[in-house]
């Protein structure tokens, strides 16, 4: 009995590795999203993000995301963001935007990056007010009309390894 309690320890070991650090893929022109939480009244999310694979040419560009988005609504969400625009683009792009009803209403583009690297990012929500912070900058605070978020990343067009803070 022992035996069979240490082997299910050492077997769920590696899920709960697995929990901090992950990989996110997408098919060309395609995103793909991964929920982190439930809805909360306030919180924080820090992570890193690393985009690993290209994958651009059609629809949307290569890109990893990481949100809030109102409730369970994604359509409503503020994003911070690493992005290459063009396939012949030296670096990434990091940024923020903020989505309405589906579609981009700001988009503040905040460093240009090395291609391979390593962002830092940390939002946090409080009554309406998201905070985002993007390696060393100046935070910038946006109000919104959120009184629930739920934290997620997303990739498009690639892969992106994040890693995300307990």
């Amino acid at each position: 009995m022992r035996a069979i309690g240490l082997a299910a320890v050492l077997l769920a070991l590696p899920l709960i590795a697995l929990a901090d650090s992950f990989s996110l893929s997408a098919k060309p022109g395609h995103f793909n999203v991964k929920t982190l939480g439930p809805a909360v009244a306030k919180g924080t999310l820090s992570a890193t993000i690393r985009i690993t694979n290209f994958d651009g040419g059609q629809g949307w560009p290569p890109a990893a995301y990481v949100g809030f988005h109102q409730g369970t609504d994604r359509n409503q969400s503020v994003q911070l963001l690493v992005i290459r625009n063009e396939e012949t683009d030296a670096y990434v792009v990091a940024g923020y935007r903020v989505i309405e009803n589906g579609k981009e209403a700001t988009i503040e583009s905040l460093a240009n990056l090395p291609l391979k690297s390593i962002v830092r990012v940390r939002l946090s929500f409080d009554k309406g007010a998201i905070t985002l912070l993007l390696n060393d900058q100046s935070p910038i605070t946006l109000r919104t009309p959120f009184t629930q978020v739920r934290p997620y990343v997303s990739v498009s067009s690639g892969t992106a390894e994040f890693t995300v803070d307990p």
